[in-house]
Order: C-alpha cells, then structure tokens, then sequence
C-alpha cells in the first residue's frame, strides 16, 4: 500500500492486479492504530470519500455519537443541534434564546430531516411560510442566523463535510428608527413617569447616557463615581466598558435613591436586586403607545416609539447641539463612526450655511 498523494498515510491506496484500487483509512483509536477498508475505486469510493469517512470516524469518536458511513445519511438537523447546544450551554448568554427560537421555528419545519437530503429549497419554503404567518424579515434573519450557527459548528467539529445550504439569500431590513422624543415629548414622558421609582430612572440615566436598556438595568451603586458624577456603563453588545455622564438632576436623584443600599446592589430597583427588562418593558410600552404611538402601524419601526428611541433622543439632541460627530461616537459607544454618521444631519453645523454664504459677495 502506498500513502495518498493528497492526504499522507491518513489515506491509504493498495493497486490490485486487475487495475482496481482499493482504499484503506488510518487513525488512531487509544494507543491502537486502525487500518480500515472503505471500499473500492470501481465501487464510487476516491481519496476525497475516504478522508470524508475518516474524519466522521474521528468526531465519532470525539462525540460519543455513530458516525459511520451508513448512519452519516440519517444523522438530522435535530441531532446536530442537539451537539451544538450542548456545547455552546456553558460559554453563551444567549443560548437558551436560541434554542428555544430553533424548537420553536426550525425544528417543526425541518429538524427530523437527516442533513443530506437538506437543501436551499427548504430554506426557501420556510421563509414563505414565516413571512405569510406575518413573522417580521428581520425575526425571521434571526432564525436563518441560528440554523447557520448549528451547521457551522458541525463542519468546524467535523461532525458533517459540507454545508447542505448552498446560497442561504437572507432578507434586506431596514432597521433604522428615524424617531427621536422632541424636548416637549421628553418632558411629556418624565411627567409620566414622575410617580414610578424604577421608570423614572430608567428614562432619565436612558437620556442621560444614551446606553442601551440592558446596561442601565446593570449599573450597579460601585458603578457610580460621585465625585466625577459619571457611571461605569458594560455595552453587552460590544462586551466592553465605557464611561457615562449624569447630568446634575439625574446624578442627584441616583444618589439619593442607593444611599443606603450595598455596594453590589442595582441601582434601577427598590430592593437591589436587579430589575428584568421585560417588567420595563411592559410598563413603558403601555405608555408610549398611549402618548407617542397613537395611530401608528405596529410594523413602522421607523416612527414607533420604544425604549430605544431614548437612545437615538440622546445621540440626536446632541447633534442638535452642536456636539461634534467625534464626541458622539464616544458617548454612544459606537465601534464605527459609521453608525454615528446618521445624526449629522441633525447638527446646526450641517453646511447648509456655509452653501447659502458660498456665493455672496
């Protein structure tokens, strides 16, 4: 037997007499090496095909799960998950979310159906079927993202060879929101909110620091530096730190609240222990539906107003300000400048001027 020109002594070719060749398979399994027959040229087996079976024999042996060359063609969708959950369940936040959208979406539409008879049709006929159910584009992007993830991790671990998915075509969404809160509506909204502990805070760190829910509802009273009046503020998009600053009644009302609270404790609660964004949520869509949302379509992410328009009313306040496109970036916490180039047009310095002047004597 000779080694494979290709693949070194993994794949072994032994030259018959009658021009046939036969292919052989080495790996080590413990301290034993192993020499397996796959099978023969005139059979359809080549180097490629034996190497295929070789590396599915290793994952086998990794995984704990039969990958043989006649089990490979009934390994689903739902067993790959399966794997791919199990090892994400310790190293991702978000894994018990995408686990549940994948039983809940995915596996109904396909997850008995064993990889290799998976193909772009089905992705295409899940997608109809999501957009006639009236599941938003971007809702549905989420779902193709997490089936991408599963199949990548099971090439990536060599539990499968190839991706069954040859040109996944995914939805264009618009995902910006044009609304801000003008500074009759920001007032109109502390008014609202002026009798509720936990909302009056979370509204005015929100348009304060312009950080995103998440990191308001993680600020904790170590976070707060009451002698710089800033707060330490963790972006869990970015996963970094960054600095923001309370303006002096914000500042006043967060320090009066956690006086006596622990050092540990959160500071968007009554008890300190944290507060879950789902229970603010509920309590600020009732309001902004019944003040700022009035006759609006559900699906007008444009014009809706929700908790992250508090956000986009800080960054575009600023603009309006005059504070330069540099600073923003940095208060916003933006990796790409790109994602802050949209509130230019909201600043006084935006060239209108200088184009009205350009031509006067």
């Amino acid at each position: 037997m000779i080694g494979s020109k290709r693949y070194g002594s993994k794949v072994q070719l032994n030259h018959l007499k009658c021009g046939d060749i036969s292919y052989f398979i080495v790996y080590k399994s413990g301290k034993k090496t192993i020499y397996k027959k796959v099978g023969r040229k005139s059979e359809g087996i080549n180097e490629k095909k034996a190497i295929e079976l070789r590396n599915q024999i290793l994952s086998e042996l990794r995984h704990g799960i039969d990958l043989s060359q006649k089990s490979m063609k009934n390994l689903t969708l739902d067993k790959l998950a399966e794997l791919y959950f199990s090892s994400k369940e310790a190293h991702s936040k978000s894994n018990s979310k995408y686990k549940k959208d994948y039983e809940k979406h995915i596996s109904p539409a396909f997850g008995d159906i064993p990889i290799s008879m998976l193909d772009d049709t089905l992705i295409h006929e899940f997608q109809a079927i999501k957009v006639a159910d009236e599941y938003s584009k971007s809702s549905i992007n989420q779902y193709i993202k997490i089936l991408k993830r599963i199949i990548n991790h099971g090439i990536k671990k060599q539990i499968i060879t190839h991706n069954p998915f040859k040109e996944i075509q995914m939805f264009q969404v618009d995902n910006s929101r044009l609304r801000y809160l003008s500074l009759k509506e920001v007032q109109l909204l502390q008014d609202e909110v002026q009798d509720h502990l936990l909302l009056k805070l979370v509204v005015k760190i929100s348009l304060s620091t312009g950080a995103r829910i998440n990191s308001v509802l993680g600020i904790q009273k170590k976070h707060i530096d009451q002698e710089n009046k800033t707060v330490q503020l963790y972006d869990p998009k970015r996963k970094v730190w960054y600095v923001g600053y309370l303006d002096q009644e914000t500042f006043h009302l967060v320090c009066d609240h956690i006086q006596e609270f622990g050092i540990n404790d959160h500071v968007v609660s009554t008890d300190g222990k944290k507060t879950k964004y789902a229970d603010v949520y509920k309590l600020l869509r009732l309001i902004f539906d019944e003040r700022f949302n009035q006759g609006l379509d559900k699906k007008d992410r444009a014009n809706r107003v929700v908790i992250h328009t508090l956000r986009h009313t800080f960054a575009s306040h600023l603009a309006i300000a005059g504070v330069s496109i540099q600073k923003i970036q940095k208060l916003m916490n933006h990796k790409d400048i790109k994602q802050t180039m949209k509130y230019a047009k909201l600043s006084p310095d935006s060239g209108r001027n200088a184009v009205e002047e350009l031509y006067k004597g």
